[in-house]
């Protein structure tokens, strides 16, 4: 009988069938490739809308860490004939810093140090309209294939015609207190220690009161002769009131008062308040605006109250005081009392 010998076994080895069965998944693949249907217009929708949204999330998540810019020093000085704006500020580091106005006209380019800081000097717009409105916003640009950066606050100066004394600066930001770069009236209401700087306000009925003390402790809010609040004396001696929609439309009487911290340092001995006019106004219409849709400026002897509309929706009012303002509401009150008294 005959056998098969060790040899021919040998020759059908496994690792032939492996080499074999490799060369038919390779035949398959091409085949596959070479005559697959096409891809419909759905599945190449898919394939871009899914490209453009991983393109999207990799830009953001560039982003995200990035120091938006901020406005840290404003100085207007006088060039001959000429007024110029000095700006100062903080930002990401070696990034392209962009200044324009409202319109969206860019005024200057600059570049961020390393240390974060950049600065730049801007002539003031002149304009023969019924008042003089510059309006500048700053951005940051990272890279020409990144969206910019724009920073929270905007630097208004308005000036009245044919008054340059009159002339406000102020820093805004949605939500926040602004903070008055240049009072038109040169000064703020203060009593002694206290004073108050301006009212901030939204088309909601937040309010946001802001003011200054030397002497440490609590400031009391009163709207009318009822207590809406209390607030501290921050380090730096500002002090910020924020409240929800307690008060009504109309002319109200806002009154504050220091309440100074147990052993406080030349702390006076009898309450210290200002009192003074507020009127919180609806939002704006188109007919109450400068033309461009979004500012208005009530402009009274003792009180100026700017309002504009948000980007994004909303609105947000500042009411300024001159310094005769709170003087006025206390020269009320003696005449009050006094007539009290003679009854």
């Amino acid at each position: 009988m005959k056998t098969s010998s060790p040899k021919s076994a040998t020759n059908f080895s496994p690792g032939r069938f492996l080499w074999i069965l490799l060369a038919a998944l390779l035949v398959s693949a091409l085949l596959y490739w070479a005559f697959r249907p096409p891809l419909n217009n759905t599945e190449t929708a898919v394939d871009e809308a899914l490209v453009s949204e991983v393109e999207t999330q990799t830009a953001t998540d560039a982003m995200i860490g990035i120091q938006p810019p901020s406005f840290q020093q404003i100085t207007e000085f006088r060039d001959g004939s000429a007024y110029r704006l000095r700006l100062t500020g903080d930002a990401e580091p070696d990034v392209v810093i962009i200044l324009s106005d409202r319109e969206g006209k860019r005024l200057r380019q600059v570049r961020v140090n390393e240390q974060g800081q950049w600065g730049a000097t801007l002539d003031v717009e002149s304009s023969e309209t019924e008042s003089r409105l510059m309006v500048l916003y700053a951005e940051i640009y990272t890279d020409e294939n990144l969206p910019s950066i724009r920073s929270e606050e905007t630097i208004f100066r308005l000036q009245i015609p044919d008054n340059e004394k009159q002339v406000l600066i102020m820093v805004t930001a949605p939500g926040s207190p602004s903070q008055i770069i240049q009072s038109p009236f040169g000064g703020v209401p203060t009593a002694g220690p206290l004073g108050l700087s301006v009212i901030d306000y939204d088309h909601s009925g937040g309010v946001i009161i802001t003011g200054t003390s030397s002497i440490p402790g609590r400031i009391r809010i009163y709207a009318e002769d009822s207590v809406i609040g209390e607030t501290g004396v921050g380090v730096s001696g500002r002090w910020n009131y924020i409240a929800g929609r307690m008060l009504p439309p109309g002319e109200v009487e806002i009154r504050a008062e220091l309440i100074p911290a147990q052993g406080a340092p030349n702390a006076p001995e009898g309450p210290v308040f200002i009192s003074l006019p507020f009127n919180l106004l609806p939002p704006l219409q188109a007919d109450q605006t400068d033309g461009q849709g979004d500012l208005s400026v009530n402009i009274e002897p003792s009180q100026w109250q700017v309002r504009r509309t948000l980007i994004g929706g909303g609105g947000q009012s500042t009411v300024i005081y001159s310094p005769e303002a709170g003087q006025e509401e206390d020269v009320k009150e003696e005449a009050n009392k006094e007539e009290a008294a003679n009854e």
